[in-house]
């Protein structure tokens, strides 16, 4: 699916790759252990935290779950990571 910014949803995608790392790694879990753990690909997770895959809704739960924490609080650690005052949208 392309979006009318791509330059804007790469910045998200980025911050999602950080954050799904920086917790993963907080766990000390490895790609292998927690796609295991959690039926979860572990080439789905790698794309996703290479930034690579625009990633859907269902997948992003499953992880946020992964990672024992809700998506609200995925999705706000993804938009601390990105710039003050972001939007997709031109206002």
């Amino acid at each position: 699916m392309q979006h009318a910014n791509t330059k804007k949803s790469e910045l998200i995608f980025k911050a999602l790759a950080k954050v799904i790392r920086q917790e993963r790694e907080k766990q000390n879990k490895s790609l292998r252990v927690l796609a295991d753990e959690y039926d979860i690909q572990k080439s789905l997770l790698s794309r996703l935290e290479n930034g690579i895959n625009e990633p859907k809704l269902i997948s992003i739960w499953t992880i946020s779950e992964a990672l024992n924490m809700p998506i609200s609080e995925l999705i706000k650690l993804v938009e601390n990571e990105l710039p003050e005052n972001f939007s997709l949208t031109d206002k």
